[in-house]
Order: structure tokens, then C-alpha cells, then sequence
């Protein structure tokens, strides 16, 4: 609500037109270089006599002067009521503790279901140009703390770079990133980025089938958007359990440790549906991404270390799944 007044800086009788705004925050002065705000606990308004003008005085020694009474009154009428509100909702233990347990129970339901709706909403709107910078921000810092330049061979990336291309169909929007350092493991980025290690590399002994199986599986992860919702998931996660505890380090998402830590059961066996389906379409058995499952098992045995396992469904559970 604006109000007519004239404003005197207390020290002498020259007078400035302004408007105050009054609202239910305080009231706002807005004139010239004065740009300041009051809360009404801070400012003294004479009493209402008549039609005379009402005296604002503010704390720094300002004083505003308005004839605009009936204003005032209805803007002095909400703060009450606003201050009335919150002096019986506080002075109620049981208002208290029946709105504590509300917003744990809306906490505890956005950590679980609620984050989950949340992400899959945003992601499915976010632009891939947003994508993109996301992918960026986490492969740089993924490059400074965990990851190393790779030593394949050019011939090698090219060789590797044409089961890339045969996977996906040359889309431009998918890029292939080379690195060492995490074991036998690929994983896949915001917005069609797609990273694989000399060791997962090695590891297939020249079997570009299983590659492809791979590589396929990690674009079924940029598909259905695997890694976005992880991200705006732990996000949203953190910004409420920092509202909760009133612990601003825990807005920290660590996005890059989440995409190299595996994701949750359920992504896995979309992405193990797209690959299929993916090598099925290319004249390719699933058999290979099968053999890629009981070499790796061999190697560590069930439930082991390795980093491509983290979270996954069984080994058992993914073959038969592959192979129906």
C-alpha cells in the first residue's frame, strides 16, 4: 500500500514529497538516494486525531508526516492481525508440535517419493543445452580429482570410437570421453556425454560386441535421463535436509561422486532393456554384454568391489534378463 507523505530528515524543516509503501514486511522508503526499509516494531506513528497529520517517526530520526489516515489505519489493521496470528500460533504448544510433525512427515516424503516425482519432472523439461553445462562442470571436476588422461593408442579410440558411432547412429548429441583410473567402468553424463576406461577397454580383449553392449547401456542411462535425476535429486535432498538442520555444508550435491558410484537398481534395469533392445535392433546378441557380466564376476566374484557393480541388480537376475 503507498501513502502520501513528506519526509524531514530531522534535523531541519525542509521537506521531501515521497511514498512510503506500507506492506505486512514493514514499510519501505523510496526517494532520491533513500532507499531504506523499517519493521514496524522499530517505527513510532502517533496516534490517529481527526483528519490532522500522522507522525512517522523512524529510528535513524527521520520523519515522515501524512494526512492519508484511513491508509494508514487499514495498513496498521493487517499487522495486527498478522501479529495476533503468530502470538496465539506460538503460544499454542499443541499448533507447534502438530506443524513440527507436518514438516517431517512433507520432509520424509520428498527424500523418498517425493524427490524421486520432483527429479523425473524437472529432468524431462531441462533443456539439452543445460544438460550439457551440467556434463561439463561434473567431467572437470572428475578430471581433477579422480580420473587420468587415457593411454590407448589413436588406434584404439578410433577403433572404439567406430562401435561409438555404430551404437548411436552418429546422433551429434553424444560425445565419447576416454580416461583411466576407476577400474573396469563406463558411465554416462547429462546430455549424451559418455565416459570409458582403458581398463573396461582392455578388459574386453578386443571383443567390440561387448563394447557395443557397454557403450549401449550407458546411452540408456542418457535416454532415459538416469544421471540428470540423480543430480536433481541429491540436490533437492540436500537443500531440505539444510533447511531442517540449519547445515548450509550439506547443500553440497557431490554430483561426481554420485555418477561413478553406480545408480539405483531400478535405472540399471532400464538401461539393461535399452541395451538389448538396442544390439537386438543391430543384428547383435545380447550374449556378449552376458559375457562381459560373468568375466567381470570372475574376476571379482559376486558382490565384489568393482566400481560398474555399485548398487546394480544381481549378475543372475541381469543375464536371465538379457537373454529372455
Amino acid at each position: 500500500m503507498k501513502i502520501e507523505a513528506d519526509l524531514f530528515d530531522g534535523k531541519s524543516s525542509q521537506k521531501t514529497p515521497v511514498k512510503l509503501i506500507f506492506s505486512q514486511n514493514g514499510i519501505d522508503i523510496s526517494v532520491d538516494e533513500i532507499q531504506k526499509h523499517y519493521d514496524y516494531y522499530e517505527v513510532e506513528i502517533s496516534s490517529r486525531v481527526g483528519n490532522t497529520p500522522r507522525k512517522i517517526v523512524f529510528p535513524d530520526g527521520l520523519i515522515a508526516n501524512s494526512l492519508e489516515n484511513d491508509k494508514i489505519d487499514a495498513a496498521l489493521k493487517a499487522f495486527q492481525n498478522k501479529k495476533e496470528f503468530a502470538h496465539i500460533f506460538e503460544s499454542k504448544g499443541s499448533l507447534v508440535l502438530i506443524s513440527f510433525i507436518s514438516i517431517i512427515l512433507v520432509a520424509l516424503f520428498f527424500i523418498t517419493n517425493g524427490s524421486d516425482m520432483a527429479a523425473k519432472a524437472i529432468a524431462d523439461v531441462t533443456p539439452l543445452s543445460i544438460e550439457k553445462k551440467i556434463s561439463s562442470s561434473v567431467l572437470k571436476t572428475l578430471d581433477e580429482h579422480l580420473l587420468r588422461e587415457s593411454n590407448l593408442t589413436q588406434a584404439q579410440k578410433e577403433e572404439i570410437l567406430k562401435v561409438f558411432q555404430r551404437v548411436t547412429k552418429n546422433d551429434p548429441k553424444y560425445h565419447l570421453h576416454f580416461r583411466q583410473g576407476i577400474g573396469e567402468n563406463a558411465f554416462a553424463l547429462p546430455g549424451g556425454d559418455i565416459v570409458i576406461t582403458d581398463e573396461i577397454i582392455n578388459f574386453s580383449k578386443g571383443d567390440d560386441e561387448m563394447i557395443y553392449g557397454i557403450l549401449a547401456h550407458e546411452m540408456g542411462h542418457v535416454e532415459h535421463k538416469h544421471s540428470l535425476k540423480m543430480i536433481i535429486k541429491a540436490s533437492a535432498i540436500s537443500i531440505v535436509i539444510g533447511y531442517l538442520t540449519g547445515d548450509v555444508s550439506v547443500l553440497t550435491t557431490y554430483a561426481a561422486s554420485l555418477l561413478t558410484s553406480g545408480y539405483s537398481r531400478d535405472f540399471e534395469r532400464e538401461a539393461d532393456d535399452f541395451a538389448k533392445q538396442r544390439m537386438k535392433a543391430d543384428h547383435i546378441s545380447p550374449t556378449h554384454l552376458v559375457k562381459f557380466f560373468k568375466e567381470i564376476e570372475k574376476k571379482y566374484g559376486k558382490g565384489g568391489d568393482n566400481n560398474f557393480f555399485a548398487t546394480h541388480p544381481s549378475n543372475e537376475e541381469r543375464i536371465q534378463n538379457l537373454l529372455n
